[in-house]
């Protein structure tokens, strides 16, 4: 038998326990109004008669709880765009897809880059999808939006471990844009917080203080995630500048806030925030270098450690040698800080990441510039990274730390 409207309706209608005289009275009219013959609704039924008019079908799936595309509409009424509904698989999808975002951020802390850009890569494919291919009110839905805003984040992230960081910079902001339209607390006051990192990496401190205010002023709208993290990165930014008390007083109120969430579940996804407690730890013991202070560096160690050990974040265990290092250095303890340096530069091997191979060059730079270029193991050091095969595409090789 061929295919005709008639066959969807009537199962409906049965399924529904509803009679043909009933379903008569509700019909709706094309030129207005409701109610037909029961005559009519048997002969649509039986395929005697056709629905000619869309609007009448999309009124009668209302009615009967036919999903449209039983009868090859699509959920988007192009000529009346502002009444999307029945999104069913919609939100489904975008349930998957926050979830492959937490997902991905988990990964971040325990893989190496590669993994992490692949997980992005499927992020990308599917935002780009749905870009293409769901109408205008699904794409402008403030959901949509905000876990499109993540999704330019991870980008970003990516953007930064492969040294583009103006191209970060570049997402970060088109984040802020979209956090702007929706007027998004936590998302507005990450793209605030990703914004001035970038910028204090650039050098531009004032700049970069700025937008970290800006953070933590929206975080309060946000949740106590967002006002631990936005505190931690403007400590941060603090310390890089000079501002000891403000320094110790924004990391202090991260730490002390980050304690006081219930369950200590700080970095649990919530409003997107990933960073750790070690995170935080890690802000505070990069500030005390930056306001030479590196003897607290150091009496941070085993209590940092701990705590990344019972987060299992691999990042940050490769990462946090280097502060070491930089404080072994300050304090004069070549051989020392050598150590640390060649455990840091073994550790962002095994990331992957340009942006942390990078900071050894770095390290192993401002190390020499103090004068121990002829220190046996500094020499060692030096001949661990030019041999390294693996350094072609790597940009800032003569960089320094500010010691």
């Amino acid at each position: 038998m061929k295919y005709h409207y008639g066959i969807t309706i009537r199962e409906a209608r049965e399924k529904l326990n509803m009679t043909q005289a009933q379903l008569a009275e509700m019909w709706p009219q094309a030129g207005g109004g409701t109610g037909v013959s029961v005559n009519y609704v048997s002969d649509v039924e039986r395929g005697k008669k056709h629905i000619t008019d869309p609007q009448t079908l999309r009124r009668l799936c209302h009615i009967l709880q036919i999903p449209l595309w039983k009868v090859g509409l699509s959920d988007y009424d192009p000529f009346n765009p502002t009444t999307f509904c029945e999104t069913f698989m919609y939100d489904e999808t975008l349930n998957t897809a926050e979830s492959l975002i937490k997902r991905t951020w988990n990964l971040r802390r325990i893989m190496s880059l590669p993994y992490v850009e692949e997980a992005v890569n499927d992020l990308n494919r599917l935002f780009d999808y749905l870009q293409t291919n769901t109408p205008p009110p699904v794409r402008l839905d403030e959901r949509f939006q905000v876990l499109y805003a993540q999704v330019l984040r991870l980008n970003a992230v990516i953007d930064v471990e492969n040294q583009r960081y103006q191209e970060a910079l570049n997402k970060f902001r088109k984040m802020n844009e979209i956090a702007k339209a929706i007027d998004h607390p936590a998302t507005l006051a990450m793209s605030y917080l990703n914004i001035g990192t970038e910028l204090e990496r650039m050098g531009k401190q004032e700049e970069a203080i700025e937008y970290l205010e800006l953070a933590r002023d929206e975080s309060f709208r946000a949740s106590k995630h967002v006002m631990v993290v936005t505190n931690a990165y403007l400590a941060r930014v603090y310390a890089s500048a000079g501002q000891k008390v403000k320094f110790k007083r924004a990391i202090e109120a991260a730490l002390r806030t980050a304690k006081s969430i219930e369950n200590f579940s700080y970095g649990d996804g919530t409003d997107f925030v990933f960073h750790s407690l070690s995170g935080v730890m890690a802000e505070k013991s990069y500030g005390y270098l930056e306001i030479g202070e590196p003897e607290e560096t150091l009496a941070m160690k085993e209590e940092i450690k701990n705590q990344i050990a019972l987060e299992a974040n691999i990042w940050l265990d490769a990462w946090i040698p280097l502060d070491w290092a930089r404080a072994h250095l300050m304090l004069g303890q070549v051989d020392q800080s050598v150590e640390a340096g060649q455990e840091f530069y073994r550790k962002a091997k095994l990331l992957k990441s340009p942006h942390a191979k990078s900071r050894a060059y770095r390290l192993l730079n401002t190390i020499e510039a103090a004068g121990y270029g002829n220190v046996q193991s500094v020499k060692d050091f030096r001949q661990m990274l030019d041999n390294d095969e693996d350094k072609s595409g790597l940009k800032e090789l003569d960089a320094h730390y500010s010691t």
